[in-house]
């Protein structure tokens, strides 16, 4: 699973795609919502994070009347990203949603795009900016380090980071805050070096299972992604330490939710991918009905969608749902 939202990355291969010219230029705006066409091009909706964006944009346009055409795929390949977008854009749509793992694959349609009139928005903003609008999880985490602060043993002992992949930017921007701030906080806690999983619930139930042997002191262990979070509760469980190493891990994905809920993953720190999908479309209505006239969209900037730290006190609040990541909608 790769969110990244979010957990994304530029080091991912750039598939080949041709400049996609849009026809008309610079046309009037449609004023009402019910005559608005997004297409929004979404990938990788095997895991939640990303059928939960798709979740909350489609909701988002049922409730504003606009027709939102969804173009998926269930992976992260490349190519298949480069197809759908350019399929999206057949239709000639007034606004679309578009996050490649590669921030800058679509930069010239992009460009084309915007100066026809047809606002872009992203989560994985390019640069410079070219889109409208970059819609993203804010990478401001380390004030959650005081949150934790009482859900870990106390005294000295070891920690470790369980990092996904390394060198992914949005990935590493929302998880090294919080990193950072809980070891100036616990400045007790050894860090060992940072475990790898490449996003295997497996290899990350294998890595932590031998860590814990090997780190008899091991009091907390950070998981930077719902693979690595998973795998971690099902080890820590196995080894009869639940209670004994704390686990707070990122995202919320379903097993890591139950695994909260029984006392097994100690903290979840959540995006909001529900709302991620629900303020790319309202960007997109807003602007289109702000500007009936046409013409060229200018970028403007970036909204960051905050996170939130649950734990099995507050997870079923009902005001944390759209935090909860859902397998369908």
């Amino acid at each position: 699973m790769i969110h990244h939202h979010m957990r994304l990355t530029a080091g991912l291969a750039t598939a080949a795609t041709a400049v996609v010219l849009v026809a008309g230029c610079s046309s009037p705006s449609p004023a009402d919502p019910a005559d608005i066409t997004i297409a929004a091009v979404y990938q990788n909706l095997s895991d939640p994070f990303w059928q939960t964006i798709a979740c909350g944009a489609q909701a988002r346009a049922d409730e504003l009347g606009v027709d939102l055409q969804l173009f998926t795929s269930t992976d992260t390949d490349a190519n298949a990203i480069a197809g759908n977008f350019e399929t999206a854009l057949l239709g000639e749509p007034d606004g679309v949603i578009a996050t490649p793992f590669n921030n800058n694959q679509f930069v010239a349609q992009y460009t084309q795009l915007m100066a026809d009139g047809v606002p872009v928005v992203s989560g994985n903003g390019t640069d410079p900016q070219v889109e409208y609008k970059n819609v993203y999880s804010d990478t401001d985490t380390g004030g959650l380090a005081e949150d934790v602060a009482g859900l870990i043993p106390e005294g000295a002992g070891t920690m470790v980071v369980l990092g996904g992949a390394p060198g992914i930017p949005p990935l590493e921007g929302r998880t090294v805050p919080f990193i950072e701030a809980v070891q100036e906080m616990r400045s007790d806690l050894t860090p060992l070096p940072i475990v790898y999983s490449g996003f295997d619930v497996n290899k990350a139930t294998s890595d932590v299972a031998a860590l814990i042997i090997a780190n008899p002191d091991l009091k907390l262990v950070i998981a930077a992604t719902g693979p690595d979070g998973v795998g971690a509760a099902a080890a820590i469980e196995q080894a009869g330490k639940v209670g004994e190493i704390t686990l707070i891990a990122f995202d919320a994905v379903p097993p890591e939710v139950d695994a909260l809920r029984s006392g097994t993953i100690t903290a979840l720190i959540a995006q909001d991918p529900f709302n991620i999908g629900a303020s790319s479309v309202d960007a997109i209505v807003e602007y289109l009905e702000a500007n009936p006239d046409g013409g060229a969209v200018e970028p403007d900037g970036s909204q960051p969608i905050k996170n939130v730290l649950l734990t099995a006190d507050n997870v079923d609040d009902p005001d944390n749902a759209n935090y909860l990541y859902k397998t369908s909608c």
